[in-house]
């Protein structure tokens, strides 16, 4: 495997004080620190793993990955810039905010920012702003993150020269379209595509590690006032057991437990799924009166 781990993400959004009420108060992050202009929040001994910068639009704003070595972060600028795509050094205050010793960014096909990095300032103690069992991290990574893109094809060569590979597909019937899930450790997948007719970021998934951190997530998020956009459920192919509310930036999280570690890479078997869950995942919820 080239990458390490999906290890950070940055997302913009108007109002930073709600997306903090929303990451403390609801998914038990820290906010390890906020400005007038950025919000960073805290889920392990990592200084960071989300960044939120004020901007008018809301939305995705990059996706940060290990690449362990300087080394193997030459090695993949050379791979991409052969086929097509430059890289850009991070700069010293783009480096320092996101506490690593050296990062490089490229755009993916569907426009997207990516970051590769080495040397993420680790060691940071984590005070969860409520009581829980913590987030499932690691060499597990952040999580998944997951686009509809029209420019499928491009993107899985782009991500594949990065070293994700295909974990399993399903088949969504409601829009007649297929999602490809692409791990690069034994987190069941840490990136997913769909095809679509537009560009967009559609959510992020974090872990934690029990299913009463879920429910009681859930309770929180319904009396906050969010939009839960689906409710409980266990999926097919990752087996978590997950809900979805929006988020201060206008897309999905997915916050759940459970899910499905790949022990033995090299026997894995790529299968379709006609379905995205066994269970639940319905939606939407309002929250109680």
């Amino acid at each position: 495997m080239s990458l390490h781990t999906l290890s950070y993400v940055g997302f913009n959004a108007p109002d930073l004080d709600d997306w903090r009420r929303y990451a403390t108060g609801v998914l038990g992050m820290e906010a390890a620190d906020q400005t007038d202009q950025t919000l960073r929040l805290r889920m392990d001994d990592k200084h960071h793993r989300i960044a939120i910068h004020k901007a008018t639009a809301p939305g995705f704003a990059y996706s940060g990955w290990d690449v362990g070595t300087r080394a193997e972060l030459d090695r993949l600028t050379a791979e991409l810039a052969a086929l097509g795509y430059p890289a850009s050094d991070g700069t010293a205050e783009e480096c320092t905010f996101r506490k690593v010793v050296e990062m490089r960014s490229f755009t993916d096909p569907g426009g997207n920012r990516v970051e590769l990095f080495y040397g993420q300032l680790s060691g940071c103690p984590f005070n969860p702003a409520r009581q829980f069992g913590g987030f499932k991290l690691g060499d597990l990574g952040l999580g998944h993150i997951v686009f509809i893109t029209q420019h499928l094809d491009a993107m899985m060569t782009f991500y594949g020269v990065l070293g994700l590979t295909v974990s399993d597909y399903i088949y969504i019937k409601p829009v007649q379209s297929k999602a490809y899930f692409m791990h690069l450790n034994a987190r069941h997948h840490s990136f997913a595509l769909l095809s679509g007719p537009h560009e967009a970021f559609h959510h992020i998934m974090i872990e934690v590690n029990t299913l009463d951190d879920v429910g009681m997530a859930n309770e929180l998020a319904l009396r906050q006032g969010r939009k839960v956009t689906m409710s409980l459920g266990k999926h097919t192919n990752d087996h978590v057991v997950s809900f979805y509310t929006m988020t201060p930036s206008g897309f999905e999280l997915e916050y759940g437990c459970g899910g499905r570690i790949i022990d033995d890479l090299d026997q894995w078997q790529v299968v379709e799924y006609d379905d995205i869950s066994y269970w639940g995942h319905l939606g939407p919820l309002r929250p109680p009166v």
